[in-house]
């Protein structure tokens, strides 16, 4: 698994139970990264978890079964993911530059355009 996952789709994870004083809901938006930080390790009754930090916050425990999946219901991207949804965008502009739609371009380009933004390299060369 890559270090750094990418929110694409809001969602929240409820850390700790109602009862625990560290219980928390915390909201992911798109373009938050989710950074894993160290090696997984197993809770009895519980399951697996792993560390993991949103942004630049205080590093928490997370399910490793809900990264798995948020990752399945494509709400957390790889870097890989991002670039490969990127080009497919990219494509399909070209497509629909080629056969004239422009319904079709305006809706890649919007895409692309949102990816672009989240996506952890250009939000670099952003910064700088």
């Amino acid at each position: 698994m890559e270090n750094t996952l990418t929110v694409l789709q809001t969602f929240t994870y409820e850390k700790g139970n109602q009862e625990c004083t560290c219980h928390e809901i915390i909201e992911f938006t798109q373009g938050d990264h989710l950074h894993i930080l160290e090696d997984p390790f197993y809770v009895d009754h519980a399951g697996w978890y792993i560390a993991v930090r949103k942004n630049d916050t205080d590093p928490f425990y997370m399910s490793i079964p809900f990264i798995d999946e948020k990752y399945e219901d494509r709400s957390l991207y790889t870097e890989m993911d991002l670039e490969l949804a990127i080009l497919v965008h990219q494509h399909q502009i070209d497509q629909s530059l080629i056969y004239k739609n422009k319904s079709e371009f305006l809706y890649h380009k919007k895409e692309l355009d949102q990816l672009m933004m989240i996506h952890p390299k250009h939000m670099l060369a952003n910064k700088e």
